[in-house]
Order: C-alpha cells, then structure tokens, then sequence
C-alpha cells in the first residue's frame, strides 16, 4: 500500500496506541439508513447530521475498491456512525455481527506509526483511503478483536467533520476537506 503504515518503517509508539479520550464514533453498518436514523432516533433519542454521500476509494489487500458512500454521524455522543451497506466492499454486515468499527482519532503526523503499531499487535490493515491518489492517510481500517474494526481517523479531517456536525452543507464540507 502506497503511503500507508506497511510501507513504512515506524518506530514503536509509546504507551497505548489508542486512548479512551481519542474514541470518535462506534460504526454501525445499516442496509436501510433512513430506517435505521429513524428507528434510533424513536429508541434511543439520537438526532443525525445530514446525509453524507461521497465517492469512496478503498486500497484493500486485494485492490482499490470504488464506491458510493452514504453515512451520519450522531449529534449526541457518545457517537454513533450510520453506514449504508455496500455490497462487495469493506462496508457490509452479516446482521450478526454488532459493531462495525470503533473510530478513533489520530494525529496526522502520528497516524502512520499506529497503524504500523496496530499491525505489531495483530490488527492487520483491511482498508484505506488511496493515499497514492489522495496525498496521504486519511483514514484506516484494521480487523481483528474478534471480527470489530479499529478506524483510525487523520486529525486533518476534524474541522470537516466537526463543521458536518454543526449542521454544514455535506457537499460544502467534502470540497474543504483536506486530502493531505
């Protein structure tokens, strides 16, 4: 993978990798995303940002992965993440499967250390942004914990993120957002 963790030799980061402070969001996968913002909004009192949609470029260990995305991030926290499933790709769930990430936030001149000390402790990178055509690692997924992801977040994407929040326009906030 170009630009990531794996290409890179980082040196062993201090202490924990993650810390409880650094926990963004907890992914859910959804096949209906209307329903499921409806349906936690009536159980659990949650209210949503606006819909994202984006295309999406995933380098995977079997290749790049192209995709339109639609996600919400929870007004309340701790945070909730609302992913439309995409058949074929990373963003898919068996229904079983609770959980389909936990995010969290990492410094961007740090990210690829802990993902390479993610990799040290067993967590083996499943997905990125294209780094190669996107300028750097924004964004990584790493299995394991029995089948839950750790998303490591660039820092360069929390202004976005936190204007989204705040009720900006999700096509105004993904032509701010950095690419590194």
């Amino acid at each position: 993978m170009s630009q990531t963790a794996e290409s890179r030799d980082a040196s062993p980061v201090p202490g924990p990798v993650l810390t409880p402070e650094a926990l963004f969001h907890t992914g859910l996968v959804v096949e209906d995303l209307e329903l499921a913002m409806k349906t936690l909004g009536e159980l659990a009192g949650y209210h949503w940002t606006s819909v994202m949609e984006l295309q999406v470029t995933a380098r995977t260990p079997g290749g790049l992965q192209h995709a339109d995305q639609r996600f919400v991030l929870s007004l309340e926290e701790p945070r909730l993440e609302l992913v439309e499933a995409i058949p074929g790709t990373v963003w898919v769930s068996d229904g079983s499967n609770g959980a389909h990430h936990v995010g969290y936030w990492a410094e961007g001149d740090r990210i690829e250390a802990m993902s390479a000390e993610l990799v040290r402790l067993g967590l083996e990178v499943e997905a990125s942004n294209d780094a190669a055509a996107d300028g750097a690692l924004m964004w990584v997924y790493h299995r394991g914990l029995g089948g839950i992801r750790v998303e490591l977040l660039n820092t360069l994407m929390k202004p976005s993120m936190d204007a989204w929040i705040a009720g900006a326009d999700p096509a105004r906030v993904q032509q701010d957002a950095p690419t590194g």
